[in-house]
């Protein structure tokens, strides 16, 4: 048995045996490191009635979620978060393609939606009347007086889009809009142009 132990560590000393298995620990020091750095590197689900993120850098359209529901959510999901259960305060409507969000407070125009088309949720919006539920930057954009301010707070739009009755700042290669209509303002998720 002696001597298999020392003709094995020649063997191991011979043919580099040893810094194989040093380079394999390394390997797997590494690949650990990836796997437990991974979640902390990709964008977190911005719920906007929770996440007080306030940079725009931070989550992306797809990373959006409105009382659970996202963007590319089916239909089912939408059914489960949205009309099914009650959301306290808020009263949920089907209107063709949207499912829309009224505060029961002062039901005249919706505060939020979502629209599915094909089965999938492919936009989603939040209005001024949602202010008081948002959270994070979107809280600050829907209380504030105007473009300049949503400037302030979002940066630089990518490109504008006036006309007579509306403006609309587009963010995020247009998969974010910041829509000015007179006074109101409304801010759309979508899955991009």
């Amino acid at each position: 048995m002696a001597q298999l132990l020392k003709s094995y560590n020649l063997l191991e000393r011979g043919c580099g045996m040893g810094k194989w298995l040093s380079g394999l620990r390394v390997a797997v020091w590494a690949c650990a490191l990836v796997i437990l750095a991974a979640p902390a590197v990709s964008a977190e689900l911005y719920e906007l009635t929770e996440s007080e993120v306030m940079e725009l850098e931070k989550f992306g359209a797809a990373d959006v979620s409105l009382f659970g529901i996202k963007l590319g959510d089916s239909e089912a999901k939408v059914k489960d978060n949205l009309i099914k259960i009650k959301i306290p305060g808020v009263r949920v409507d089907v209107q063709d393609v949207f499912v829309m969000l009224f505060d029961k407070r002062s039901p005249s125009n919706a505060m939020a939606g979502v629209r599915l088309m094909d089965g999938k949720v492919d936009y989603i919006f939040i209005t001024q009347r949602f202010a008081h539920l948002a959270a994070g930057v979107f809280r600050l954009v829907l209380r504030g007086e105007g473009i300049d301010e949503a400037r302030k707070l979002l940066g630089k739009e990518e490109f504008a889009e006036d006309q007579t009755t509306f403006t609309k700042l587009n963010y995020k290669g247009g998969a974010l809009v910041i829509l000015f209509s007179g006074r109101d303002i409304t801010v759309e998720f979508n899955a991009g142009v």
